[in-house]
């Protein structure tokens, strides 16, 4: 991906087709032959078959491991301590020696895995294991543990060497390698490993017991992954609150595919939802009110709404966005993405910590998808990883389930707050969906008398437009012209509002809260210039022609003093 743009055409010619039978031959045979088929059976508890690995040499990710343990009810002995380096990358030789064998040695020691050692080392010095099993239910990678790996010509298999150059590698995520740390004895570090529990719903598959699950809590600083760990447990018992983003358009059809597949499954399961399908990007333009999920491409950096430390997001959010580096470092929140997500609040994301090509990265529908069925995001991230030791990898709390709290129990627990507004929206969703307009209109009225919010306005005003009653729907929305001033996340929300108004020849109104809007102070320069732009239309179509080149003439001006 590089960008994706760093991809050399045609991207199709980099999916397992791309080898030689003789080579593709030999990746089945080195790397899935070897896995042997195992009965499902999770027979321990989750919670007390985590294992929290942290940094021995970093107070911050002791304090992080010790914080999330108690949170969880993890017991203290889970915590495992390596003496490791404080930086994000790591060299393999490094990897090897301070993290790979030892951590091997202590879980060994620890019973949390029965095997069987090889007689010697692999010729990279990692030791290996001929036969064995484990009863982690997750490894928890935390905040000072290494993020990745860089790549040692010195050290690539010899028998890749009929591989491409792209994947004649060994670079990755060191999470992506701690999957298969109990893995058979000829797996490679070179190139990637087709995961087996890819596109799987359940661990009953080749090579089940020998992968391990693993999630990363990282993130800036100590108290964003704090907070991260926080709302996860407070969104697990609530239920996921808010609404759903897609934004499509990338530079590949196969990524466009993945982010429509995603966006029709949130849909499905009635969450508000808004979809950008063109070239352009969501941006501080567009209405972004609680984005309980939100998935796109394609940008290097976490911009716009993302770039807002302060942004309201949901507790329990999940973010993704694809891109080659979106991982390349967590501490950051202005490189890359992940670090962003975690300031702002997210609490489940994937990335790439080097290029992972399109088809070697995580696949947002399936996420999405096993998410929705109840699954944790362990399990999810794991299910949708196409490929260990590479690129990927997962930020989150792997026993987070996002969905444990169905909508119709949601619905008991409402109590007319703010944030149970998003739950009557999907609930209105379902209404309209299975019931007709009719139904959902009396209970969004209902629902409005209790809590009557901005997105519930706008709701019931759709609604009440679909019934051609613009009567009532203007009537419902004149309750916005007396609110002086708007939150960041409110902003572009009321100006779908005024456009829906301007829309229905309500003029007068539409410029009176386009007028509201401007006095605004907490306006970015692009959202200054597009409601100048868009209220100068409004305000012409009200007759007040100076008002609407006076509009125009402050966009200009803003667009030239760049």
């Amino acid at each position: 991906m590089s960008g994706y743009s760093g991809i050399p055409q045609p991207l199709a010619s980099y999916s397992v087709v791309m080898f030689s039978k003789p080579v593709f031959r030999l990746l089945i045979a080195c790397f899935a032959g070897a896995f042997m088929l195992v009965e499902d059976s999770w027979s321990f508890e989750e919670v007390e078959s985590v294992v929290v690995l942290a940094n021995a040499n970093d107070p911050d990710s002791l304090a992080i491991a010790n914080y999330y343990a108690k949170k969880r009810g993890i017991p203290q002995e889970n915590i495992i301590a390596l003496p490791l380096p404080i930086e994000e990358t790591i060299s393999v030789s490094d990897y090897v020696v301070v993290l790979h064998n030892p951590l091997l040695d202590v879980l060994i020691q620890k019973e949390w895995v029965r095997a069987v050692k090889d007689v010697k080392p692999d010729f990279m010095g990692r030791k290996r294991i001929v036969a064995g099993l484990h009863s982690i239910s997750y490894l928890v990678t935390v905040r000072g543990v290494p993020l990745r790996i860089a790549n040692d010509p010195e050290l690539l298999d010899s028998r890749m060497q009929n591989l491409t150059s792209q994947f004649r590698v060994n670079n990755g995520s060191v999470d992506g390698e701690l999957a298969l740390l109990i893995g058979p004895v000829n797996l490679s570090m070179t190139a990637f490993v087709p995961n087996p529990l890819f596109k799987k719903s359940t661990s009953t598959t080749i090579g089940s017991e020998r992968i391990i699950h693993v999630s990363r809590l990282d993130g800036p600083d100590v108290r964003a992954i704090k907070k991260m760990i926080d709302y996860t447990l407070e969104a697990e018992t609530k239920g996921l609150m808010g609404r759903a983003y897609f934004d499509s358009g990338g530079p590949y059809d196969l990524g466009d595919e993945w982010i429509h597949s995603a966006s029709k499954l949130a849909k499905e399961a009635f969450f508000d939802t808004d979809s950008e399908t063109t070239k352009r990007v969501i941006d501080e333009t567009d209405r972004f009110d609680a984005p309980a999920i939100y998935m796109g491409w394609y940008r290097q950096n976490a911009y716009g709404p993302w770039s807002q430390p302060r942004w309201p997001v949901p507790q329990g959010a999940i973010g993704f966005h694809l891109h080659s580096v979106s991982a390349s470092t967590v501490r950051s929140a202005s490189k890359g993405w992940i670090g962003a997500f975690v300031m702002q609040g997210y609490c489940a994301t994937v990335g790439n910590v080097y290029e992972p090509y399109l088809e070697y990265t995580h696949h947002p529908e399936i996420l999405l998808s096993e998410l929705l069925k109840g699954r944790t995001f362990g399990e999810a991230a794991m299910s949708s990883n196409p490929v260990l030791s590479w690129q990927g990898v997962a930020i989150g709390d792997p026993l987070y389930r996002p969905f444990k709290v169905s909508l119709d129990e949601q619905l008991k627990a409402a109590k007319g707050n703010l944030e149970d507004t998003y739950v009557f929206l999907r609930e209105i969703n379902r209404l309209e969906a299975i019931s007709g307009t009719e139904q959902a209109l009396v209970f969004a009225e209902n629902q409005f008398k209790q809590c009557p919010t901005l997105p519930l306005a706008y709701k019931l005003a759709q609604l009440y437009s679909k019934s051609d009653d613009m009567e009532k729907a203007v009537e419902i929305l004149k309750i916005i012209s007396a609110i002086d001033i708007f939150e960041v996340d409110e902003v572009m929300l009321v100006k779908e509002i005024a456009d829906f108004l301007n829309d229905q020849d309500e003029y007068k109104l539409a410029v009176e809260l386009y007028e509201t809007l401007l006095n605004q102070n907490n306006l970015s320069k692009i959202q200054q210039i597009a409601l100048f732009e868009n209220g100068s239309k409004c305000a012409r179509n009200t007759g007040n022609i100076a008002l609407s080149l006076d509009w125009l003439k402050n966009a200009e001006n803003l667009k030239n003093n760049d």
